[in-house]
């Protein structure tokens, strides 16, 4: 009995917090505030920026930054 007690604690936990989650997303949607409906519209500046420039920018901005770190480590492992 106490075996499967020890087992069943972490399934508890994460079920709960599982449960309560759905309650803290519900609890965030503001009435009154209209919501995007449908696909979004690249002819306009702001969503092209958005969604397809920022998001390039930023893979290309971890991939120099990775490049980067590497660089470091490789430095790092030469002094010593």
């Amino acid at each position: 009995m106490k075996q499967l007690l020890n087992f069943l604690k972490p399934h508890l936990l994460t079920s709960f917090i599982l449960f309560l989650s759905g309650f803290q997303a519900y609890a965030q949607v503001q009435p009154g505030i209209p919501k995007p409906r449908g696909p979004v519209d690249l002819s306009d500046t702001s969503n092209l920026v958005i969604f397809i420039i920022l998001p390039i920018l930023v893979i290309i901005g971890y991939f120099f930054w990775r490049k980067a770190m590497k660089k470091r480590k490789e430095e790092e492992d030469k002094q010593q």
